[in-house]
């Protein structure tokens, strides 16, 4: 399994620069050792990527501070929550998804669960990226390494995966075949960090190096 990342500018790398052809080196869950070829390009406020081995995936990201919140996937269903846990336990952040180039926005207030933990019940308000507004119950619940997520609303269930990193949460939504990655950007210009797929509880890691 592989992840990817893209971004929409951070400190000390400039947006303009990260367009560009990269090369992926990581560990899957189970240790093993691969690579792989990642293409960033530009889209408005977000970025896009292609990654090839011996099939292509497709992903798409969100940049705060300096980390990089993406999803991917082998099709356009995948969306991404960049979420920052307040102090008060509530969450709220950006999100957007593989079909649009532009964000929406969501904050979850805790209504059940351990103080100081992600795991819990949150009502869920937002608006979508065509400024529509929604509302729901999302559950998250820790299974080993990662941590599975649920939104419910009037149009039923919508599953997904996530990944803490300090006071940030990754979340990727569109089923078995989405995973989240959540990357720090170094100084030198390489991406290092974790990535989670729903159909497993354990993190994989990679680095992403300009070729």
């Amino acid at each position: 399994m592989y992840a990817f990342v893209l971004a929409t500018g951070v400190m000390g790398v400039q947006a303009q620069s990260l367009p560009g052809d990269y090369v992926v080196e990581g560990r899957d869950f189970d240790g093993k050792a691969y690579t792989g070829k990642l293409r960033i390009t530009a889209a408005g406020p977000v970025f896009r990527l292609a990654y090839t081995e011996d099939r292509t995936l497709r992903g798409m990201g969100i940049q705060r501070g300096n980390q990089l919140f993406t999803a991917w996937g082998p099709n356009s269903k995948c969306t991404v929550s960049a979420l920052e846990i307040k102090a008060d336990g509530n969450l709220e952040g950006p999100w957007g998804d593989l079909e649009r180039s532009a964000l929406g926005s969501e904050s979850l207030s805790k209504q059940a669960g351990a103080p100081g933990q992600v795991d819990g019940t949150y009502t869920s308000r937002g608006r979508t990226p065509d400024g529509e507004s929604y509302d729901g119950v999302t559950t998250i619940e820790a299974r080993g390494q990662v941590f599975k997520v649920n939104f419910k609303d009037n149009d039923g269930n919508q599953p997904g995966v996530a990944i803490r990193q300090g006071q940030s949460l990754a979340v990727a939504y569109g089923g078995s075949r989405c995973g989240v990655s959540v990357y720090t950007i170094n100084a030198d210009g390489t991406l290092a960090g974790p990535y989670a797929d729903p159909r497993d509880n354990r993190l994989g890691t990679e680095t992403i190096r300009r070729r």
